[in-house]
């Protein structure tokens, strides 16, 4: 029903509109106590959980960051059947990010282009909404950044601020690899430390896809060098090649953009194949990008990933995905 009424019906509105309006339905939503009931009771797939140290996983499926950036709906997200969820990117201060229209579908390649820019209202209301959150119902993890990537004081602050202000809701933090210049983000993360250890929440880098991997073992080094606990791998391509069914001229009309969508599964998976047998064993893998369906989350699995995040499948396949994905998890 999803994909052949519903659907069809969304992709007619843009892109960055009909999210919106979801956002705001998912408030609406967040008042209706016996509906929520009846989601929970429906979506939620029988699993047995997974243990990652002192974190315990209702089921191995997560939602990227990226779809929930101001933290305005991850608890109703959450009835959807998620094991764990990201929120963010969140800087300090707010950033409006790029011109509209900033989102874009190329439904025959089932991926979405995006480049909203870091896009979020800043620290004040983030925190604000974080204060909803229910302990207990899913694991949550904050992708965090910085107004000042290129300068190294500036970026500490800013970090360092956002993780303490964050400690009571983060169960996780994700950083982007590449957002923050290599030698300012080690400055960032050396002074991130003594924080680190005091709260005991752990730190992700999210891969991005289009690193070549012979270049793979420099982050694994810098990673170990500066206590990260583990990776996302990956996040958005620029590879346009990777955009093998849809015409030229839809390509040129969309523009310039981070791909994310089954394109861009092959490459996660080499990339998570790749940490899976470089990586210290005790660091947790996180398979995203492309995870569209059942299988490509098995394949995820079976390269090495411990858990996978999903986006773009929740929009092209429709909410009931994350059940199905848990299962076939299990």
């Amino acid at each position: 029903m999803y994909k052949s009424i519903l659907r069809p019906l969304l992709f007619h509105i843009d892109a960055e509109e009909i999210h919106d309006k979801i956002v705001k339905v998912l408030q609406f939503y967040r008042h209706l106590a016996p509906v929520r009931m009846i989601v929970r009771s429906t979506c939620h797939a029988d699993t047995a959980g997974w243990k990652w140290r002192n974190m315990t996983f209702r089921n191995r499926v997560g939602l990227s960051a990226g779809f929930d950036k101001a933290a305005s709906c991850f608890d109703e997200l959450g009835d959807w059947g998620f094991g764990f969820m990201e929120v963010g990117t969140v800087t300090p201060d707010e950033v409006k990010g790029n011109p509209s229209p900033r989102i874009f579908r190329l439904p025959k390649d089932q991926t979405l282009i995006s480049r909203t820019g870091f896009n979020n209202p800043g620290k004040k209301v983030f925190l604000e909404n974080l204060r909803r959150k229910q302990s207990g119902k899913y694991i949550l993890g904050i992708n965090i950044n910085t107004n000042h990537p290129d300068n190294a004081e500036q970026a500490i602050t800013d970090i360092l601020d956002l993780y303490r202000s964050f400690k009571d809701y983060a169960d996780y933090y994700t950083i982007n690899w590449g957002s923050i210049a290599t030698e300012i983000l080690s400055q960032v993360l050396m002074a991130l430390l003594k924080c680190k250890q005091e709260s005991n929440k752990p730190i992700f880098l999210k891969f991005p896809a289009d690193l070549p991997l012979e270049k793979a073992d420099d982050v694994i080094g810098f990673a170990v060098k500066h206590h990260i606990d583990g990776f996302i791998a990956c996040g958005p391509s620029q590879d346009r090649s990777l955009l093998t069914n849809s015409t030229q001229a839809e390509i040129t009309k969309v523009g310039v953009g981070g791909i994310s969508g089954m394109p861009v599964m092959q490459k996660s998976l080499k990339v998570v194949k790749y940490l899976s047998e470089h990586a210290p064993k005790d660091m947790l893998i996180i398979g995203a990008g492309g995870v569209m369906t059942s299988s490509d989350a098995q394949a995820m699995l079976k390269s090495g990933a411990h858990l996978v995040q999903i986006y773009s499948a929740f929009i092209y396949e429709g909410p009931f995905v994350v059940k199905r994905i848990a299962k076939a998890c299990n």
